[in-house]
């Protein structure tokens, strides 16, 4: 569907209090999705024709049915508004029965038999009696409505030639990488090198594979993998599996649907926001973009994920989240669980400052000559500098042992 604002009629019937509220709170969802709804409690006021508003069915480019018991017995019986407006469907559909595309059919309530009219008993409909997963139901609706299918039919290909592919069989079978066993964490650098090749840079305990669209991060200690950063890297080359069901390129409503809200959100610039989860002792930082970026990308797109950081609670890749986390806290006057000592942690620095409500750029965690890591975090509009000393307490997770100002930026030098 090439419109960006499709014309939907919402057909339903008013069985009670609770359903109304139901298909009031879809609504407002689907309005908010970018769907140009025909929805009779935002449509019709006094004065307005029921009978002119009903017929908008014809016109509509999809109509969802939400089919409930009552739904039925009204639909079947031709009663009411439901009778007349499932009269217009039902001669539409007749029409086209074989290809239908417009009428989106959900079961709200009771079992199939009970609640979906004799006549739609073969078409496929939507199972949205769960409330437990609405958010994945809710999407699912949402590509029917764009006709933006989750796999989409690929273009067909030529015949092959049965005489290379008789070739290639004759050759030895070529173990495929094993690129997911990364992500479970904790295997050595020649279990690495062995999937997924040379790196095209090493910086010793980070190492950057183009052709995957991989950084793997390795313990300083057991030099062992403890973190995994999917992003596009200089190569163009961008992962295209995904890590705990999040794949680049989705949609933080499709993020949510599989692993819930997050612990926390960082918000470090104009253009990014990061959802940081928190699961089986390790940490999952998503980026998104939340504005347009200063640098032209083409397949940017409001909501949608463009990094996804997964590492052990004591690992390098840890340090920014936790940071961002951090400076969450403080903005919203909470005590952050990763300050060591509380307001002691503070070191010539007013936790109270209005800089901390600025936007800032943070630099890559440093190794600390006395242990942990250094992150350095600069605020744009006061150009204040402060210094985060993150120590990692028995190897095992870390903690913010002080943070320091470091005076303002120089832009003379």
């Amino acid at each position: 569907m090439k419109e960006d604002n499709p014309k939907v009629f919402l057909h339903y019937s008013w069985d009670d209090a609770p359903h109304k509220a139901w298909v009031l709170f879809l609504a407002k969802r689907l309005m908010a999705d970018g769907v140009d709804l025909f929805f009779d409690r935002f449509d019709l006021q006094i004065g307005s024709n029921n009978t002119y508003f009903m017929e908008k069915i014809d016109s509509a480019q999809k109509v969802i049915l939400i089919m409930t018991k009552d739904y039925k017995i009204k639909a079947d019986n031709r009663k009411n508004g439901i009778g007349y407006e499932y009269q217009i469907i039902s001669s539409i559909i007749s029409k086209s029965i074989s290809s239908n595309r417009k009428f989106l059919p959900i079961l709200r309530n009771g079992s199939p038999e009970e609640s979906i009219p004799t006549f739609l008993q073969s078409f496929l409909f939507l199972d949205m009696r769960n409330n437990n997963t609405f958010e994945k139901d809710y999407i699912t609706l949402l590509r029917s409505i764009y006709e933006e299918p989750e796999f989409k039919k690929p273009q067909i290909g030529k015949k092959p030639d049965f005489v290379k592919l008789s070739k290639a069989a004759d050759k030895k079978t070529i173990k495929s990488t094993d690129i997911g066993e990364l992500f479970k964490l904790g295997r050595d650098k020649k279990f690495v090198h062995k999937n997924l090749g040379e790196p095209q840079y090493d910086y010793g305990l980070i190492e950057s594979f183009w052709s995957h669209g991989i950084q793997i991060y390795y313990n300083r200690h057991s030099e062992n993998v403890d973190g995994v950063l999917l992003k596009r890297l200089p190569s163009g080359v961008t992962y295209e599996g995904n890590l705990l069901g999040v794949s680049l390129g989705s949609s933080f409503a499709e993020v949510k649907s599989i692993l819930g809200n997050p612990i926390n959100w960082g918000l470090p610039d104009a253009y990014t926001s990061f959802a940081f989860y928190h699961i089986d002792k390790r940490y999952l930082t998503l980026a998104i973009w939340r504005n347009k970026p200063d640098k032209d990308d083409s397949d940017f797109k409001i909501g949608s994920i463009y990094g996804i950081a997964y590492c052990e609670e004591c690992s390098a890749l840890s340090c920014e989240p936790i940071v961002a986390i951090t400076i969450e806290d403080i903005r919203a006057g909470r005590n952050s669980k990763f300050l060591e000592k509380g307001l002691e942690t503070f070191h010539n620095v007013d936790p109270n400052a209005s800089f901390f409500h600025e936007p800032y750029d943070m630099v890559p965690a440093q190794f600390g000559i006395f242990g942990g890591y250094f992150v350095t975090v600069a605020f744009r509009e006061s150009k204040t500098i402060l210094v985060f000393w993150l120590y990692d307490l028995g190897w095992q997770s870390f903690v913010v042992r002080m943070i320091a100002n470091r005076g303002m930026i120089n832009e003379n030098k």
